[in-house]
């Protein structure tokens, strides 16, 4: 049975504008691609960004974790990491936590802001403030 957690990521589907600033100057431009796996138990997130002169490419997959209550996903890149999170949705708020990045953003009707932090091995740092802007053809 799907649980109506999932319902909480129906906000995102559509595609999005991406845009960012790294802390180092390094502006980031692309798109954020989100559609439910037939069924609507799995979340796909495609990722096609250009940012510190490399094109950034990835597939995730979402689905929901009952047993700990929250967003499970893996992440493809086209580098050939996977990397791994968990996220957590409260009410606006939209927390993802990785091994050694983690970002805390706002989601409003039609947009999203955040700042993502990576872990240096001592201490978080911030990285990147991004914003993602929903197309008006998907809103």
């Amino acid at each position: 049975m799907r649980n109506k957690k999932l319902d909480l990521l129906n906000p995102y589907i559509g595609k999005w504008q991406t845009e960012g600033l790294t802390k180092s100057g390094e502006v980031i431009s692309g798109t954020d691609c989100y559609e439910w796996v037939d069924g609507g138990f799995f979340l796909t997130h495609k990722v096609d960004v250009k940012f510190n002169g490399k094109e950034i490419r990835s597939l995730e997959i979402t689905h929901y974790d009952d047993m700990d209550d929250v967003f499970r996903s893996q992440s493809f890149g086209n580098d050939g990491i996977i990397s791994i999170a968990t996220l957590k949705i409260i009410d606006d708020i939209i927390l993802i936590f990785g091994d050694n990045e983690r970002f805390k953003g706002n989601f409003k009707t039609n947009t999203i802001e955040g700042q993502w932090e990576r872990f240096d091995g001592k201490c978080w740092a911030s990285w990147m403030d991004i914003t993602l802007t929903k197309f008006k053809a998907e809103q």
